[in-house]
């Protein structure tokens, strides 16, 4: 039973760990201006995944959009350009 678990949260922090660098990716896209935004669909760990990401989102000065499902089951992303005279 010990190892079902921990292969359980092994598959799921690699799974974290993917769509961390998914939307990281997605940061870098945007705010090398390659792309004016990305959404992510299909999260499995959206809400997770935003709070983790938000602070680098940030300090790369694009916006963390989480788009919640309508049953507020979890979230997509989108990381978008900040709109003009949204500047600090």
């Amino acid at each position: 039973m010990e190892d079902a678990t921990s292969l359980d949260r092994d598959l799921t922090e690699r799974s974290i760990e993917r769509e961390i660098d998914l939307v990281a990716g997605a940061i870098r896209m945007v705010a090398a201006g390659s792309a004016p935004a990305v959404t992510l669909v299909g999260l499995d760990f959206g809400p997770a995944v935003a709070a983790a990401s938000t602070a680098a989102a940030s300090a790369a000065g694009v916006v963390l959009e989480p788009l919640w499902h309508p049953d507020d089951s979890g979230c997509d992303l989108r990381i978008h350009e900040t709109p003009v005279g949204d500047h600090d």
